[in-house]
């Protein structure tokens, strides 16, 4: 079987739709570069189009519904060359035997058995979009075009999804082919024009093919004739690309850099911070990307820890992704998923708990990978803890970079920061890179959203100036053991040096004065102390002045005659006199 037969027999694909896709999406951009609208303009047109000479552009069109690392599944390819300005296009096909280099070696081992099976010819240009970066995908797609065919050259490449394309129809109001409405569920009407035929029959996959011919042909049409759309379809492409759904990669170092600064690079940026990247690799040959449900919460707790004599703090992260398969069983094209999920955080990350099938560091990030597999109507997990490296707490400020993967719709996250008590956050002006603000509460810090670009958080961390605080107290195991838990660690000389002095307050019984003596302190780790005392007589609910004074947490900052109050609760045998404990 040929090539184009097995194409034309693929079931529920929408392949054919996303080849025409390239075309229609570079004409308009071709349009909106020339016509100088937006910010397209600051990229420079001669550059770009290399006038006089000319330029070759590789354009690679992603099927987001099946997600991969840098967007989807890359299911056509164009070939776009300007030459003296004029924008002239050419289709490729990604299942071309040229295409396909089985002796090539794939980068994961887990994805590759993922894809294996009878119908799998081997690792090829299609699937060479592993590089979550759209910055380091596109020199090994251009790596893996060139041994199919080494005579060609390109400039660049760019990659678009079929989001993009959904957004340009709806930036026209629809295209009508055959008086039928193609506007609102793009996705669904295309799916449903290509599944509704019977396979066997060379008539009906031929008019398939047509239809989609004419809704390429119906869009390209309105697209150059309705000036009044030009600011809409603008914008729609202006929101693909700062939400990944078009991403540029280009040979020309100045061309690359202009359009960096828009951040249309696909191209991660490091430091010392915090980060966080998620990165899905749907590789069942399914389209249940489309259908999947991701809540992340992503938990940072910031801790005291004394090195070499000195206290500073330290930050665990707990990371939480829920994943639910919200497809339906009967439905072809959200059936049975197979991926491999990976989690970026800062290198010198150190995992302390959860599952993972694979652990490795790639450039400035620690990598844990999870493979996962599922039906419709279930929900997976990856929980992760691990240790933060010491540099995202860098000149007392906490960052955090979170990193939307290309293609598919915004998640959501959850992202809290929690710091001793005493701490206190402040809202930081330094960083130039913030695009972003926490929540701020005293000592936590939430931000909640959908992400829907790459964004940057940042706090000030207040040092902790104020002394410890009361949590808890209680008699224990009778009336001569009195346990104090504060609201964090204390110094343990402190509070042997402390003085302590207990009184009888008569609040509930002034008929009994006790004559009470504090006979010593026990330090408790890492914030409690107890108390031995005598000379209390059972006398339930009655209140006792405890004045402390010098106990200091780890910080230095130290109680002055502090006086709190002490309730007693139990009798003498240690048991509870008044379980309600009604003052």
């Amino acid at each position: 079987m040929n090539i184009l037969k097995r194409l034309l027999l693929l079931p529920f694909k929408l392949e054919k739709t996303l080849f025409i896709v390239s075309m229609v999406l570079l004409l308009g951009f071709s349009i909106f570069a020339y016509s100088s609208l937006g910010v397209l303009s600051d990229l420079g047109l001669l550059r770009l189009t290399g006038f006089p000479a000319g330029q070759n552009y590789l354009i690679v069109f992603q099927n987001d519904a099946e997600r991969r690392p840098t967007g989807g599944f890359i299911s056509s390819y164009a070939i776009l060359k300007f030459r003296f300005g004029i924008p002239l296009l050419s289709f490729g096909n990604v299942y071309d035997d040229k295409l396909i280099q089985p002796d090539t070696e794939f980068p994961d081992e887990t994805v590759q058995s993922l894809l294996a099976g009878p119908y799998y010819p081997g690792h090829g240009f299609r699937d060479g979009n592993y590089a979550p970066q759209w910055s380091d995908a596109a020199p090994e797609l251009l790596r893996l075009y060139r041994l199919g065919y080494p005579d060609v050259e390109f400039d660049g490449v760019i990659a678009v999804d079929f989001t993009a394309f959904e957004r340009l129809v709806q930036a026209v109001d629809g295209v009508t082919i055959g008086g039928q409405d193609f506007s609102k569920n793009l996705f669904w009407q295309v799916e449903q024009s290509i599944q509704d035929v019977d396979l066997h029959d060379p008539e009906q996959l031929q008019n398939r093919k047509n239809i989609l011919a004419q809704l390429a042909k119906g869009l390209v049409k309105k697209i150059i004739f309705s000036p009044s759309y030009y600011d809409d379809i603008s914008n729609s492409l202006i929101q693909s690309l700062n939400e990944k759904h078009v991403q540029f990669y280009f040979k020309d170092t100045l061309l690359q850099a202009r359009t960096a600064r828009h951040g249309w690079i696909g191209q991660w940026t490091h430091g010392p911070t915090d980060f966080l990247a998620i990165v899905e690799g749907n590789y069942g040959g399914m389209k249940s990307s489309r259908y999947l449900t991701r809540d992340i919460e992503y938990n940072v707790e910031l801790k005291d820890t004394e090195v070499k004599g000195e206290q500073r703090l330290a930050a665990t992260a707990d990371l939480n992704i829920g994943i639910t398969h919200r497809g339906d069983a009967a439905e072809p094209i959200s059936g049975y998923y197979k991926g491999y999920w990976r989690v970026f955080a800062p290198l010198g990350s150190t995992l302390i708990s959860g599952q993972h099938d694979r652990t490795e560091e790639a450039d400035w990030w620690q990598v844990w990978g999870k493979k996962l597999t599922f039906n419709p109507g279930e929900k997976r997990e990856i929980s992760l803890r691990y240790e933060l490296p010491d540099s995202v707490l860098a000149d007392g400020t906490y960052r955090l970079r979170l990193v939307r993967q290309p293609g598919g719709s915004a998640d959501f996250y959850r992202i809290t920061v929690k710091a001793p008590a005493g701490y206190l956050f402040q809202q930081t002006t330094s960083n130039k890179q913030q695009t972003a603000h926490f929540d701020l509460r005293e000592n936590l810090a939430i931000w909640e959203g959908l992400l829907t670009e790459d964004i940057e958080l940042a706090l000030k961390i207040l040092p902790d100036t104020v002394p410890p605080s009361l949590a808890w107290q209680e008699f224990v195991g009778g009336l001569t053991t009195i346990d104090l838990r504060f609201n964090e660690p204390l110094d343990r000389e402190s509070v042997k040096a402390a003085t302590y002095k207990l009184t009888d307050l008569n609040y509930r019984n002034d008929r009994t004065d006790d004559a009470i003596t504090v006979l010593g302190a026990r330090f408790v780790p890492p914030q409690n102390i107890q108390l031995k005392v005598s000379g209390i007589t059972e006398e339930c609910r009655e209140w006792y002045g405890l004045t402390l004074d010098g106990v200091a947490d780890i910080h230095g900052n130290a109680l002055t005659d502090k006086q709190i109050t002490v309730v007693q609760w139990v009798d003498a045998a240690g048991k509870s006199c008044d379980p309600e404990r009604r003052l």
